[in-house]
């Protein structure tokens, strides 16, 4: 009898509330560790490629996501992660919503991810809607149990929801996600900040190829302010979403040997152009594996940028914000509250009210208000040579080089 075969049993008595979480060890031998804000959580997992990309998702460590052992005494919690065929997860999904009491109650785990928390005698089971890949995953008081389909859901979905834990236990401290990238300049921090096509993820890793830079964060970036000291910008960890022709812009036309994580999109898609909906994803560790760039785990914020990418064109112009303009351009991208991907708490995480992240936000928000500003338009056919220069002379100007 196959190994997964031999662990449905243990799932079903598991959901039963006849064993204890623990009874899956057998099934997951591989270990790893990782703290999210304070919180350290043991990952027992069936496969090495799921421990494998926890430890490269929250590469480099940062003082919110450290895959590593805790150095003091604090909280924990224990995840397994069991990867099985689809057919068994479909069946063990099927026997929850047949056996759970009550009503369900629906969530969002992101915008495109629906499902709903069922009562069990084992706790509260949350199951993905139809039309996704089908996923178990039973709290339990000290942790979590996740049941997923292998192949690439087995290799990436426990690390995505130790990303969701680590996200809300940054709001509860305070910090503030905001839809932009960042990179470091001469050890100073360029915190880009737009909407979806603006041109934030290529600007970043052009200033992180330039002499004395390094990347960042992609798409969202956590920001932490208090009185008298300067705004810390730390990564969100996640996958650089790049299309064709940045990757070309760049300088990597060899992108598609890449041996990734995530598969490359197929050659008949719009990948290879500005502005295709197929992106190639790779992690900043992948990305710093195959080009070198360095990675920077957090900086100051010298200079806030907000960029727009013109096609077809050379152009290059800098205009400074004033504070105003630069505080709507800013709150239009802040998503702490009200993300528009991560849009729910769907494990409960946090304990501070909506009010409590809207003032955290306010907050953040003035300081970065405040922070040198200035709107970039750059076009596809612009060096990205004279980008940087640009940038690196507008730091030279408001900043001096460390």
């Amino acid at each position: 009898m196959p190994a997964s075969d031999q662990a449905v049993p243990a799932v079903e008595a598991l959901l039963d509330g006849n064993v204890e979480a623990t009874a899956l060890d057998p099934w997951c031998g591989e270990k790893t560790t990782v703290r999210l804000s304070g919180l350290t959580v043991d990952v027992l997992a069936s496969t090495s490629a799921a421990t494998a990309y926890v430890r490269r998702l929250f590469t480099p460590a940062s003082a919110l996501w450290n895959p590593g052992p805790a150095e003091t005494a604090g909280p924990a919690m224990t995840m397994r992660c069991l990867a099985l065929p689809q057919a068994h997860v479909t069946a063990l999904a099927e026997r929850v919503r047949r056996q759970a009491a009550g009503s369900p109650r629906h969530v969002l785990m992101h915008v495109h991810a629906p499902a709903a928390w069922h009562q069990m005698p084992a706790g509260p089971v949350l199951l993905t809607d139809a039309g996704i890949a089908p996923q178990v995953i039973v709290r339990h008081p000290d942790g979590y149990t996740v049941i997923t389909c292998d192949g690439a859901d087995a290799t990436m979905n426990v690390a995505r929801h130790l990303r969701e834990i680590g996200y809300r236990r940054a709001e509860d401290d305070g910090w503030v996600c905001l839809h932009a990238s960042g990179a470091t300049l001469d050890g100073r921090g360029v915190l880009i900040v737009g909407d979806s096509g603006a041109g934030k993820s290529s600007l970043a890793l052009a200033l992180a190829a330039a002499e004395n830079g390094a990347f960042l964060s992609n798409d969202r970036t956590m920001i932490t302010t208090s009185s008298g000291v300067e705004p810390r910008a730390v990564a969100m960890p996640g996958p650089i979403r790049l299309n064709g022709g940045t990757l070309q812009a760049l300088g990597f036309d060899d992108a598609r040997q890449w041996d990734l994580t995530r598969p490359k999109p197929a050659t008949d898609t719009d990948w290879q152009t500005f502005h295709g909906a197929s992106k190639l994803h790779i992690l900043p560790a992948e990305w710093h594996e195959r080009t070198g760039t360095p990675l920077a785990p957090t900086t100051t914020v010298e200079l806030v940028v907000f960029p727009r990418i013109v096609q077809d064109s050379e152009e290059l112009h800098l205009q400074p914000a004033r504070p105003g303009a630069a505080r709507q351009l800013l709150a239009a991208q802040c998503m702490s509250p009200g993300d528009d991907v991560y849009v729910h708490d769907w494990l409960g995480i946090r304990t501070g009210s909506a009010e409590d992240l809207a003032g955290n936000g306010a907050r953040a928000l003035d300081v970065l208000a405040g922070r040198p500003a200035l709107s970039l338009s750059f076009g596809t056919r612009t060096p990205y040579a004279a980008v940087t220069a640009a940038l690196r002379a507008t730091l030279d100007d408001q900043t001096p080089r460390t």
